[in-house]
Protein backbone atom coordinates (compact mmCIF):
# COMPACT_ATOMS: atom_id res chain seq x y z
CA UNK A 1 0.00 0.00 0.00
CA UNK A 2 2.83 2.40 0.83
CA UNK A 3 4.00 2.81 -2.77
CA UNK A 4 0.46 3.70 -3.91
CA UNK A 5 -0.35 5.96 -0.96
CA UNK A 6 -0.53 9.58 -2.16
CA UNK A 7 -0.60 10.94 1.39
CA UNK A 8 2.90 9.59 2.01
CA UNK A 9 4.24 11.76 -0.80
CA UNK A 10 2.99 14.95 0.83
CA UNK A 11 5.17 17.14 3.09
CA UNK A 12 5.05 17.53 6.86
CA UNK A 13 5.37 21.07 8.24
CA UNK A 14 6.81 21.60 11.72
CA UNK A 15 5.63 24.49 13.89
CA UNK A 16 6.51 25.58 17.41
CA UNK A 17 9.50 24.31 19.35
CA UNK A 18 12.47 22.74 17.59
CA UNK A 19 12.06 18.97 18.04
CA UNK A 20 15.30 18.71 20.02
CA UNK A 21 13.97 21.21 22.59
CA UNK A 22 10.30 20.13 22.75
CA UNK A 23 8.68 18.53 25.78
CA UNK A 24 6.33 16.62 23.51
CA UNK A 25 5.23 16.28 19.91
CA UNK A 26 1.77 16.91 18.48
CA UNK A 27 0.53 15.34 15.27
CA UNK A 28 -1.64 18.15 13.90
CA UNK A 29 -4.20 17.04 11.30
CA UNK A 30 -6.16 19.46 9.13
CA UNK A 31 -9.73 19.15 7.89
CA UNK A 32 -11.20 18.62 4.43
CA UNK A 33 -10.03 21.29 1.99
CA UNK A 34 -7.74 22.82 4.61
CA UNK A 35 -4.00 22.99 5.17
CA UNK A 36 -1.27 22.84 7.83
CA UNK A 37 -0.98 26.63 7.62
CA UNK A 38 -4.60 27.02 8.67
CA UNK A 39 -4.06 24.61 11.58
CA UNK A 40 -1.19 26.80 12.75
CA UNK A 41 -3.48 29.80 12.72
CA UNK A 42 -6.39 28.05 14.42
CA UNK A 43 -4.52 26.03 17.05
CA UNK A 44 -0.76 26.53 17.33
CA UNK A 45 -0.87 30.33 17.47
CA UNK A 46 -3.67 30.25 20.06
CA UNK A 47 -2.39 27.47 22.30
CA UNK A 48 0.35 29.32 24.14
CA UNK A 49 2.46 26.14 24.27
CA UNK A 50 5.99 26.98 23.06
CA UNK A 51 7.23 23.67 24.48
CA UNK A 52 5.40 21.60 21.84
CA UNK A 53 6.73 20.65 18.40
CA UNK A 54 3.71 20.50 16.10
CA UNK A 55 4.07 18.13 13.13
CA UNK A 56 1.40 18.86 10.52
CA UNK A 57 1.08 16.45 7.58
CA UNK A 58 -0.71 17.55 4.42
CA UNK A 59 -3.32 15.38 2.74
CA UNK A 60 -3.16 14.64 -0.97
CA UNK A 61 -5.65 16.95 -2.69
CA UNK A 62 -6.25 18.51 0.76
CA UNK A 63 -8.61 15.65 1.66
CA UNK A 64 -7.90 12.57 3.76
CA UNK A 65 -10.82 10.46 2.53
CA UNK A 66 -13.64 11.17 0.05
CA UNK A 67 -16.99 10.76 1.86
CA UNK A 68 -18.44 11.99 5.16
CA UNK A 69 -17.11 10.25 8.26
CA UNK A 70 -20.55 8.81 9.08
CA UNK A 71 -20.78 6.88 5.80
CA UNK A 72 -20.06 3.12 5.78
CA UNK A 73 -16.33 2.66 6.22
CA UNK A 74 -16.02 0.86 2.90
CA UNK A 75 -17.08 4.02 1.04
CA UNK A 76 -13.99 5.82 2.30
CA UNK A 77 -11.55 3.12 1.27
CA UNK A 78 -8.80 2.89 0.23
CA UNK A 79 -8.10 6.51 1.18
CA UNK A 80 -9.06 6.01 4.83
CA UNK A 81 -6.53 3.22 5.29
CA UNK A 82 -3.96 5.29 3.43
CA UNK A 83 -4.61 8.27 5.73
CA UNK A 84 -4.25 6.07 8.81
CA UNK A 85 -1.02 4.71 7.36
CA UNK A 86 0.22 8.30 6.99
CA UNK A 87 -0.33 8.99 10.67
CA UNK A 88 1.31 5.71 11.63
CA UNK A 89 4.39 6.52 9.54
CA UNK A 90 4.65 9.96 11.10
CA UNK A 91 4.21 8.58 14.61
CA UNK A 92 7.05 6.15 14.04
CA UNK A 93 9.23 8.98 12.74
CA UNK A 94 8.55 10.90 15.95
CA UNK A 95 9.51 7.82 17.95
CA UNK A 96 12.83 7.76 16.10
CA UNK A 97 13.30 11.44 16.96
CA UNK A 98 13.08 10.61 20.66
CA UNK A 99 9.38 11.10 21.38
CA UNK A 100 7.89 7.96 22.96
CA UNK A 101 4.28 7.33 22.09
CA UNK A 102 3.22 8.62 25.53
CA UNK A 103 4.81 11.97 24.59
CA UNK A 104 2.91 12.20 21.31
CA UNK A 105 -0.54 13.76 21.14
CA UNK A 106 -3.04 13.67 18.29
CA UNK A 107 -4.78 16.97 17.52
CA UNK A 108 -7.22 17.43 14.65
CA UNK A 109 -10.09 19.53 13.36
CA UNK A 110 -13.17 18.30 11.50
CA UNK A 111 -12.08 15.55 9.06
CA UNK A 112 -8.70 15.62 10.79
CA UNK A 113 -10.37 15.17 14.18
CA UNK A 114 -12.22 12.13 12.88
CA UNK A 115 -9.00 10.67 11.47
CA UNK A 116 -7.13 11.24 14.74
CA UNK A 117 -9.96 9.67 16.75
CA UNK A 118 -10.04 6.58 14.57
CA UNK A 119 -6.25 6.29 14.60
CA UNK A 120 -6.00 6.42 18.38
CA UNK A 121 -8.84 3.91 18.75
CA UNK A 122 -7.28 1.38 16.36
CA UNK A 123 -3.68 1.51 17.62
CA UNK A 124 -2.54 -1.01 20.19
CA UNK A 125 -0.61 1.60 22.14
CA UNK A 126 -1.10 4.50 24.52
CA UNK A 127 -0.69 8.08 23.32
CA UNK A 128 -0.35 11.16 25.46
CA UNK A 129 -3.76 12.59 24.55
CA UNK A 130 -6.38 12.96 21.84
CA UNK A 131 -7.80 16.40 21.07
CA UNK A 132 -10.62 16.18 18.52
CA UNK A 133 -12.10 19.54 17.57
CA UNK A 134 -15.49 18.83 15.90
CA UNK A 135 -15.09 15.18 15.02
CA UNK A 136 -15.47 11.62 16.23
CA UNK A 137 -14.91 7.99 15.37
CA UNK A 138 -15.38 7.05 11.72
CA UNK A 139 -18.35 4.97 10.67
CA UNK A 140 -22.14 5.11 10.61
CA UNK A 141 -24.10 5.68 13.82
CA UNK A 142 -24.36 2.54 15.93
CA UNK A 143 -21.69 0.68 13.95
CA UNK A 144 -20.65 -2.39 15.97
CA UNK A 145 -17.14 -2.24 17.34
CA UNK A 146 -16.19 -5.74 18.36
CA UNK A 147 -13.05 -4.82 20.25
CA UNK A 148 -12.88 -2.25 23.04
CA UNK A 149 -9.20 -1.23 23.31
CA UNK A 150 -7.57 -1.49 26.73
CA UNK A 151 -4.67 0.85 26.07
CA UNK A 152 -6.91 3.93 26.32
CA UNK A 153 -7.45 3.65 30.07
CA UNK A 154 -7.00 7.07 31.75
CA UNK A 155 -5.78 8.68 28.51
CA UNK A 156 -6.97 12.31 28.21
CA UNK A 157 -9.51 12.65 25.41
CA UNK A 158 -11.17 15.93 24.45
CA UNK A 159 -14.11 15.86 22.05
CA UNK A 160 -15.51 19.31 21.36
CA UNK A 161 -18.09 20.66 18.96
CA UNK A 162 -21.05 23.03 18.72
CA UNK A 163 -24.66 22.05 19.23
CA UNK A 164 -25.70 22.41 15.59
CA UNK A 165 -22.55 21.99 13.52
CA UNK A 166 -23.52 21.82 9.81
CA UNK A 167 -21.03 19.05 8.97
CA UNK A 168 -20.62 16.90 12.09
CA UNK A 169 -23.75 15.53 13.81
CA UNK A 170 -23.74 16.06 17.55
CA UNK A 171 -25.06 12.52 18.09
CA UNK A 172 -21.93 11.09 16.47
CA UNK A 173 -19.62 13.09 18.71
CA UNK A 174 -21.61 12.03 21.77
CA UNK A 175 -21.50 8.38 20.68
CA UNK A 176 -17.73 8.63 20.27
CA UNK A 177 -17.45 10.07 23.78
CA UNK A 178 -19.44 7.13 25.15
CA UNK A 179 -17.21 4.64 23.36
CA UNK A 180 -14.00 6.23 24.60
CA UNK A 181 -15.44 6.25 28.14
CA UNK A 182 -16.29 2.57 27.78
CA UNK A 183 -12.62 1.99 26.93
CA UNK A 184 -11.62 3.76 30.16
CA UNK A 185 -10.34 7.01 28.68
CA UNK A 186 -10.52 10.24 30.68
CA UNK A 187 -13.05 11.93 28.40
CA UNK A 188 -14.20 15.52 28.37
CA UNK A 189 -17.07 16.30 26.00
CA UNK A 190 -17.53 20.01 25.28
CA UNK A 191 -20.63 21.18 23.38
CA UNK A 192 -20.72 24.88 22.66
CA UNK A 193 -23.86 26.74 21.55
CA UNK A 194 -24.28 27.81 17.95
CA UNK A 195 -23.58 26.31 14.56
CA UNK A 196 -20.25 27.75 13.42
CA UNK A 197 -17.86 25.15 11.99
CA UNK A 198 -14.79 26.50 13.77
CA UNK A 199 -12.63 26.21 16.89
CA UNK A 200 -13.75 28.50 19.69
CA UNK A 201 -11.48 30.01 22.35
CA UNK A 202 -13.17 27.92 25.04
CA UNK A 203 -12.26 24.75 23.15
CA UNK A 204 -8.62 25.82 22.91
CA UNK A 205 -8.64 26.38 26.68
CA UNK A 206 -10.04 22.88 27.29
CA UNK A 207 -7.40 21.47 24.91
CA UNK A 208 -4.66 23.11 26.96
CA UNK A 209 -6.03 21.40 30.07
CA UNK A 210 -5.83 18.03 28.32
CA UNK A 211 -2.31 18.72 27.06
CA UNK A 212 -1.19 19.81 30.53
CA UNK A 213 -1.66 16.20 31.68
CA UNK A 214 0.95 15.05 29.17
CA UNK A 215 3.90 17.38 29.71
CA UNK A 216 4.74 20.29 32.02
CA UNK A 217 4.03 23.81 30.82
CA UNK A 218 7.06 25.71 29.61
CA UNK A 219 8.38 28.37 31.98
Amino acid sequence: MSERNPHLRMPVTVFGAPPRDAAMAAILVHGRGQSPALMKEMIVDRSGRPDIAWFAPAAADNTWYPERFIEPVSRNEPRLSQALERLEALSRELLALGFPYESQVLVGFSQGACLCSEFVWRQDRRYGALVAFTGGLIGPPGMPRQTIPRHLRDMPVLLSTCAADPHVPLDSVQESARLFRTAGADVRLVVEPGCEHAIRDTEVAFANVALAHCAPQAD
